[in-house]
């Protein structure tokens, strides 16, 4: 019989396969291996790697998304029109904590761009981003500097990505960085939903003195696709209100600081 030549990587093989899952809403081994091109043995193992990330459910011949799951991402323009009022407050309660002169790190995301907004009063800041829409769509004080990473353009989301945006975060260093996140666990830390972003994420984080994770309650208790650091790189949470008390108790216990908006 003649061997079939694995697709892809494993990393790509099981995006594909939560891709297939999330489309259908459940997958068994048998269309999977198909789709792939790859032995059902081989799509057990990645369906085992899935399942102990908290990604999927293993059903009988399969697997189904988990209700904790943010395995994807949405569009940017979608994110911007959920909870508008909860991640107004989180931004304003953010740049609070912004200092005039100070250098700042904003990623990218729905959240960080209201803690743009609520920092046009600020004096002689230095903001720096990879977020095109968080550098060209704020009215900035004139006193304040924008700094914008190099690097390639994510379609449809308004960012760059890539080695030069990489390497750009990796030689600087800030008083502050706002992080924000796709999915985040008390246990296991902080996600991001796709490979695309979590690199330059990753660089953020070493480059700053504090980092200060902005994130609306529906992200919490969830698991998504890539790990971009553990709690303990986080120095202060600024959430809303909506934040489940069990989810609050659980940070807490991990000794993180948490601000409700």
């Amino acid at each position: 019989m003649k061997l079939r030549r694995p697709s892809s990587l494993p990393a790509e093989r099981q995006r594909k396969i939560l891709e297939s899952i999330h489309s259908r809403g459940s997958a068994k081994i048998q269309l999977l291996s198909r789709l792939l091109n790859v032995s059902e043995a081989t799509v057990r193992r990645d369906l085992k790697v899935l399942t102990a990330r908290g990604l999927i459910d293993r059903t009988h011949g399969g697997a189904v998304l988990p209700e904790t799951s943010t395995a994807f991402e949405k569009l940017y323009a979608e994110k911007r029109t959920q909870l508008q009022e909860e991640k107004r407050r989180i931004g304003a309660a953010a740049a609070a904590r912004v200092r005039d002169g100070e250098t700042i790190i904003l990623d990218s995301g729905s959240t960080t761009i209201e803690v743009a907004r609520h920092l046009t009063h600020h004096k002689n800041l230095t903001i720096i981003t990879y977020d095109l829409f968080i550098a060209g769509s704020v009215d900035y004080d004139d006193t304040t500097s924008v700094l914008v990473s190099g690097g390639t353009l994510r379609p449809g989301f308004n960012v760059l990505v890539g080695s030069e945006a990489e390497n750009f975060f990796r030689k600087i260093r800030v008083n502050k960085a706002f992080l924000g996140a796709d999915a985040i666990h008390p246990e296991q830390g902080v996600f991001n939903a796709t490979f695309s972003e979590h690199a330059v994420k990753q660089r953020i984080v070493e480059a700053t003195q504090e980092v200060i994770l902005v994130a609306d309650h529906s992200k919490f208790g969830k698991v998504a696709l890539v790990n971009v650091c553990p709690l303990d790189a986080v120095h202060r949470i600024v959430t809303d209100t909506g934040l489940d008390e069990t989810v609050l108790s659980e940070l807490k216990r991990h000794g993180t600081a948490v601000e409700l908006a």
